[in-house]
């Protein structure tokens, strides 16, 4: 539908006319920065990825130390708590039978 003012047809008076599709509007060739900069804005990118890695690394490294750490409290702790136990040994065997079960329960073995 034609009309012949230099209003649009749909009243929308606030839109302009598009002269370009949007896929060609982003396609400046001009603003491309020069070789020396791409390699400077690249070593520094490494520098940072490198410095970023050997954070991590050295934080691995802590977790590691302190579980190693953590387990030989662990085992010391036991070895501590079965060295101090009161323990009673049986030397008749047959009064295993007569013991009942929820005490049996509790015995061990070593």
């Amino acid at each position: 539908m034609v009309k012949h003012s230099a209003k649009p047809v749909s009243g929308r008076v606030w839109k302009q006319k598009k002269e370009k599709r949007f896929s060609a509007l982003g396609n400046d060739t001009s603003i491309k920065t020069s070789f020396e900069k791409r390699m400077v804005l690249k070593k520094q990118k490494q520098n940072i990825k490198d410095l970023a890695a050997q954070i991590q690394e050295e934080k691995s490294l802590k977790e590691a130390l302190k579980r190693k750490r953590q387990e030989e409290n662990k085992t010391r702790r036991a070895e501590n708590e079965r060295k101090c136990e009161v323990t009673q040994k049986i030397t008749n065997t047959k009064k295993l039978k007569k013991i009942k079960k929820k005490n049996l329960r509790t015995v061990e073995t070593r």
